[in-house]
């Protein structure tokens, strides 16, 4: 039997055999998008991730005869452990080929690991945050994912389960193609737009951080109650400016405003994945210009929305589905006008029935499904 040994990020393992992994396991998937190996280094970097101003992690990799086979976090975020269970503990960026016991090794690896930072659970996949990569990819694996989303290959689900965890949750993404009518969609916000109750406004591109600021506060508010939430905390928001502030075009999102106020918004992001595919992880010497370039020359062809909501206040009132058609409307006719192929809603709560159901009416079933397990430990 060949030899199995799984090793932590600087005591024995190194962060480019981490970041080896995916590419090696995704060899023979044609819907793989490897992220770039920079995004990769800073994503695990203390100095980098705002996630370690309030969690702590160990990285592993599982080596068969030296090589690379697969890799898991194992994690701490004591703002969800103040928030849900101060003895919750979480994995993430799990990926491996498809052997059990490498599997295995892997999550006994990490259930020790939590174990001894007073961990009583382990739930996953959060990579590292709910607010970042989230849940496995178990259906939908036809199409590539969208920017920031999880991926994955048919049998992990199986092999996480194998390992011990069970479901716990589903969320989900919808894809709202070209050619899709979204005539109810527009008729509900014409109609919300004439009552004169409520008013859209673009986000604003020269005020991007205060815009951003505010699109968080909303967010905070307005996903407060849902599973497993942990609300963004100052340096991560300081982290998203930085990284979207290159990507995001004008008129991809809006504000929603009753009396004046903002009590919603959409924003949505470029699907940068169909570009960085031929990367192959890197951004020298060239690549770099050629995402610029493509980005100010409008060579995007799909979207996604990762960041939706309403404030508490208005969830569940008359105005709640009009507020909520203008936001998607306004949108969709930008990316009409921008010829985007498809727009992505996710990932959207299976609780979530409001959303669901007004994901449904705007793209009919969910493109991907993504699952999170957990177990005692």
């Amino acid at each position: 039997m060949s030899a199995l040994t799984v090793r932590k990020i600087g005591a024995g393992a190194r962060v480019s055999d981490w970041i080896a992994v995916p590419p090696f396991v995704h060899a023979n998937d044609p819907q793989f998008v490897r992220e770039l190996d920079l995004k990769e280094r800073m994503r695990v970097a203390k100095r980098f991730n705002p996630f370690f101003d309030f969690g702590e992690a160990g990285l592993f990799v599982a080596y068969r005869d030296g090589r690379p086979v697969g890799r898991i976090s194992a994690h701490v975020n004591r703002l969800h452990r103040e928030r849900h269970d101060p003895h919750s503990g979480h994995f993430g960026f799990f990926c491996a080929i498809n052997d059990q016991a490498v599997t295995n090794a892997l999550f006994d690896t990490a259930r020790t690991w939590l174990k001894a930072h007073d961990a009583t659970s382990i739930t996953g996949p959060f990579s590292f945050s709910v607010n970042e990569e989230s849940g496995l990819l178990v259906d939908g694996f036809d199409e590539p994912a969208a920017m920031l989303m999880n991926q994955a290959l048919p049998y992990m689900g199986g092999l996480v389960e194998a390992a011990g965890l069970a479901p716990v949750m589903n969320t989900y993404a919808f894809r709202l193609r070209q050619a899709q009518s979204v005539g109810a969609l527009d008729r509900i916000a014409a109609a919300a737009k004439a009552s004169g109750e409520i008013t859209l406004r673009p986000i604003r591109v020269d005020r991007f951080a205060d815009e951003v600021r505010l699109v968080i506060d909303i967010f905070n508010d307005a996903w407060s109650d849902n599973w497993g939430f942990v609300p963004f905390t100052d340096p991560e928001i300081v982290a998203m400016i930085r990284e979207l502030k290159p990507f995001y075009r004008a008129n991809y999102g809006s504000f929603v405003e009753l009396r004046g106020e903002p009590v919603g918004f959409l924003l949505a992001i470029p699907d940068v994945n169909g570009l960085i595919k031929p990367f192959n992880g890197a951004l020298l010497p060239f690549n770099w210009w050629r995402l610029l370039s493509a980005l100010k020359n409008e060579r995007i062809k799909s979207a996604r929305i990762p960041l939706m909501g309403l404030r508490k206040s208005v969830q569940g009132t008359l105005l709640a589905a009009g507020a909520l058609a203008m936001l998607a409307s306004a949108f969709m006719q930008q990316a009409r006008a921008y010829k985007l192929d498809w727009v992505e809603f996710s990932w959207v709560l299976e609780t979530n029935r409001p959303m669901m159901e007004f994901a449904r009416l705007l793209a009919g079933k969910p493109a991907k499904q993504y699952r999170f397990y957990s177990a005692p430990l």
